[in-house]
């Protein structure tokens, strides 16, 4: 049985038994997609399951599932948006976190190194799984690996996003920890706009050029609008 819980009762509209939040009477706008929750996730198709606007469903706020009683229950989305949602309910339900550590590394000019990810087919921060013991001192001992510099990180802040993994198609519920450094000086061999480290290829990019490369904010948009909230 799908059962729902504590929903906010402003700006909400019900599709077969499952309620939807409406971003034109919520106003949010902390994320690139409009989203203050984040546990939202967006449905695609609005239009077809019956709404007037832009909506999204809290995956939080769904606390059991059955499939034959999901189907009933919101019958109205389209197969994409239903197999989304329980994708991340599933996720949910079992407390399952994909986590990563996020290197936040800018240079004198203010761009952020970039690794181009050839799983996700786009530019990524540099990533790293999160450790249980001491991943403060892992991600320290990675970026200095990574920079060939003896460096430190600064813990900047954690967040949980719900997203769709490009490299294993399916939406996954991932929590990010981000760090920063600022470098006064960029090491000769990645003093240019793109250079190579060991097999992958990195690039200083702008926050504003990662917004406006169609490929990466599609894929990337939540974590490119987590930096930027974060680094200011």
């Amino acid at each position: 049985m799908l059962m729902i819980s504590q929903w906010m009762t402003s700006g909400c509209k019900k599709i077969n038994g499952m309620k939807f939040i409406s971003k034109e009477k919520t106003g949010w706008g902390i994320t690139s997609k409009g989203k203050k929750h984040p546990y939202s996730i967006k449905i695609d198709d609005w239009q077809k399951a019956g709404l007037k606007m832009e909506s999204w469903a809290r995956i939080d706020r769904i606390v059991s599932t059955s499939e034959w009683r999901m189907e009933k229950k919101i019958g109205d989305l389209s197969k994409a948006d239903l197999l989304k949602i329980t994708q991340l309910i599933a996720e949910h339900v079992a407390n399952t976190f994909h986590e990563f550590s996020l290197l936040a590394i800018t240079n004198p000019e203010g761009k952020f190194l970039q690794v181009y990810d050839e799983r996700w087919d786009c530019w990524l921060f540099p990533y790293y799984r999160t450790v249980d013991n001491n991943n403060k001192s892992n991600i320290d001992e990675k970026a200095s690996e990574l920079l060939q510099l003896d460096v430190t990180t600064e813990y900047v802040a954690h967040a949980v996003h719900c997203k769709y993994s490009v490299s294993d198609d399916v939406y996954k519920q991932y929590k990010h920890t981000l760090y920063k450094i600022a470098l006064k000086e960029v090491p000769q061999t990645m003093d240019c706009g793109t250079f190579d480290l060991g097999e992958k290829q990195y690039a200083w990019k702008t926050l504003k050029e990662l917004e406006t490369d169609r490929n990466t904010i599609e894929k990337n948009d939540d974590v490119i609008a987590f930096v930027k909230t974060k680094c200011k």
